[in-house]
C-alpha cells in the first residue's frame, strides 16, 4: 500500500448544514354537532398560524387545541 493511500485527504470538507425543521403541529377539533377528530398541520409557522389554517380550512368549528407534533 502506498503511503497516499494510508493519510486522510488534508482538504477540509464542506460542512454539513442542518436544516432547520419546520414544526408540526397536531389539532384536536371540535365541531358544533359534537364530533371530535385530529389534524396534522404541517405547513404553519407557529401555534397561533396552525390555529388560524385550521379556521380556515374546516367549517362549524368550535373549539381547538393546538400541539407540537412529536
Amino acid at each position: 500500500m502506498s503511503e497516499a493511500s494510508r493519510k486522510r485527504s488534508n482538504a477540509a470538507a464542506a460542512p454539513k448544514r442542518r436544516i432547520a425543521r419546520r414544526p408540526r403541529f397536531i389539532a384536536a377539533v371540535r365541531f358544533a354537532d359534537g364530533r371530535t377528530q385530529c389534524f396534522s398541520v404541517d405547513n404553519a409557522q407557529d401555534h397561533a398560524d396552525a390555529r388560524r389554517m385550521v379556521f380556515d380550512e374546516l367549517s362549524e368549528v368550535t373549539a381547538v387545541v393546538i400541539s407540537d407534533y412529536r
